[in-house]
């Protein structure tokens, strides 16, 4: 009868194993491909992580790989020339042309949300998301990249997705894109 249960209890574990395996992760942008600077610094994470905090660039819109590249490069820019970063504050960015652009990535510490960059994976969505909605191949790609994280073991499978708002004092992620998220099953009201 014992071994009986151990091998009911020896599928389920393979069928999560087997169900993991097959999420499938979006594309993502690794950072030497669309920038030839080095990060300095670098402060690995423990995980898996709990959060993902989610934030808007406030800056334009695109739509294209050579135009996200651009924007991408400009916000790598103005965090570490501007800032005096080691690196890109987010750990990834979405943009509007349905890829992930790798910033610190899932191991590296960012710098976007004071007192949660040691605990979470940051997610920026590229544009202004205070008076529009974010697309939904945008949405679908974030959301995708969690499943990928959780896959990964990166992640926790309980993890949190928050707004920057709920926990610094910022905008971040606009209006809009925040009543969005809202609707992940990972949202959470409580930090």
């Amino acid at each position: 009868m014992i071994s009986r249960i151990y091998f009911v209890v020896l599928l389920a574990v393979s069928a999560i194993f087997a169900m993991k395996a097959e999420v499938k992760c979006p594309n993502i942008i690794k950072r030497n491909q669309w920038t030839v600077v080095p990060p300095g610094e670098i402060n690995y994470l423990i995980v898996p992580l709990l959060y993902v905090i989610i934030h808007h660039t406030v800056t334009p819109e695109c739509t294209s790989r050579q135009g996200c590249t651009d924007m991408v490069e400009s916000i790598r820019s103005y965090h570490m020339d501007t800032f005096g970063w080691d690196d890109v504050g987010y750990s990834f960015i979405i943009g509007g042309d349905g890829n992930v652009y790798e910033g610190c990535g899932w191991a590296n510490e960012g710098a976007h949300t004071y007192g949660y960059n040691k605990k979470s994976v940051g997610i920026a969505f590229i544009g202004n998301y205070q008076k529009k909605n974010a697309s939904q191949i945008m949405l679908d790609t974030a959301h995708q990249l969690i499943e990928c994280g959780k896959a990964q073991h990166i992640l926790q499978e309980d993890v949190r997705v928050l707004g920057g708002r709920q926990v610094i004092q910022i905008a971040s992620p606009g209006n809009y894109l925040y009543k969005q998220i809202q609707k992940w099953p990972e949202w959470s009201a409580n930090p």
